[in-house]
């Protein structure tokens, strides 16, 4: 009996301990997903040649599988043509067969919410009076992944986060939060591996008519582009825009460090500590837990804080974008009662004047004055020149 392809057979054991012998060695974890590529994903993974316990989950496909074992007794040993020896690690074991989307996709109904089952959509309650929020766990390519990528490559703005172990280049993915306006996706990127980007998150990520709204893209963009080859396009970035809005409310001096995404919800947002309590929760998770990110089933309140995350970026940036257009609407105000509430009747044509810049243009000068007096006297200057914030 093949017990990778008798797929109804070892759906019974789902939660129970399994023993893996491979031709690499011996392996003992909780089953948690039957993959229909012919794989076997176990959480709570200890490699029996060494002892050592592998965090996150780990994927075995068939083709280097002798033997599944249950703690009872062990199941038929399983007759598979020898391939080339596949690395067993998330991430490295799928080549592009592996990993191609399945033809049937295609015919997989659009609608992001409808054709997801109900146990993978959950609904967040935000404090205050904010709309329901949903978001979609997407762990594995059927049926969520083709409605959730049709979904991302028909909008016009998405928020982007994710979370890893090691925030570097040669760290480890765990989860990529993407959200549109109506629902946020959450990609087990552990589970998914490179098939991920390879199969359309790469496409839309790259797209330059969609914005994507990031709070400090530095280490993501950094990431993504070594371990997946992904370009980031088009990308707003909240942590540069506060900078930027400092810069012109000072009259062009810069803060002494950069804001925290809980730093500009709560200065450009005016939310409650209530409503961004749960960057608090998730620093508190990490540190009592530094793996949780590759813990498989992650538990719900740490699902939805993922979700949170990316949720207010929206609102953030349109709250920026209108600070940063401040100066130039005051401007063009300014331009527009030029004339009206003068007190000549001379209109000059644009033709006579375009070589003199306007007295009311010139205001802008005056007003980045006043703005680097009022800031040093209500800012301490440091060694290098920039405006220390104060401590929250």
């Amino acid at each position: 009996m093949d017990v990778v392809s008798d797929k109804e057979f070892l759906n019974r054991f789902i939660g129970t301990n399994l023993t893996i012998t491979t031709i690499h060695g011996r392996f003992q974890g909780e089953l948690f997903h039957i993959d229909s590529a012919r794989a076997i994903i176990l959480v709570k993974v200890k490699d029996l040649s060494t002892g050592k316990t592998i965090p996150g989950a780990k994927l075995f496909f068939g083709n280097v599988i002798l033997k599944v074992e249950t703690e009872e007794e062990p199941l038929d040993p399983i007759s598979v043509e020898r391939d080339e020896p596949a690395d067993e690690s998330i991430g490295n074991t799928q080549s592009e067969d592996d990993v191609k989307q399945p033809p049937e996709l295609e015919e997989v109904d659009p609608a992001p919410l409808e054709s997801v089952k109900k146990s993978n959509v959950q609904i967040i309650k935000f404090s205050g009076d904010e709309e329901d929020i949903n978001y979609v766990l997407v762990d594995k390519f059927q049926p969520m992944f083709g409605p959730a990528i049709r979904h991302l490559q028909n909008q016009k703005v998405l928020s982007l986060s994710a979370v890893a172990l090691n925030v570097s280049r040669h760290g480890k993915l765990c989860w990529l939060q993407v959200a549109a306006k109506s629902c946020v996706y959450i990609f087990d990127m552990l589970l998914l591996g490179p098939g991920v980007f390879k199969n359309g998150l790469q496409m839309v990520l790259e797209d330059k008519s969609i914005l994507k709204v990031v709070h400090d893209c530095r280490w993501l963009g950094n990431f993504l582009s070594h371990q997946y080859g992904v370009i980031l396009n088009n990308v707003f970035d909240t942590q540069v825009a506060d900078v930027y809005l400092f810069s012109m409310e000072t009259g062009g001096f810069l803060p002494s460090h950069t804001s925290t995404i809980k730093d500009c919800l709560v200065r450009y947002l005016n939310l409650s500590p209530s409503q961004v309590s749960f960057l608090q929760y998730k620093e508190t998770l990490m540190k009592d837990n530094p793996n949780i990110w590759c813990d498989r089933p992650l538990p719900t309140a740490a699902l939805k804080l993922l979700s949170l995350e990316v949720v207010h970026l929206f609102s953030l940036r349109l709250a920026m974008l209108d600070g940063m257009l401040g100066d130039y609407t005051w401007l063009v105000d300014g331009y527009l009662s030029a004339y009206r509430h003068g007190a000549s009747d001379v209109i000059l044509s644009s033709e006579a004047t375009s070589s003199e810049l306007p007295k009311e243009l010139q205001q802008i000068c005056l007003l980045q004055q006043k703005r680097r007096e009022k800031a040093l006297k209500e800012y301490q200057v440091n060694g290098a020149g920039f405006l220390k914030r104060a401590e929250k």
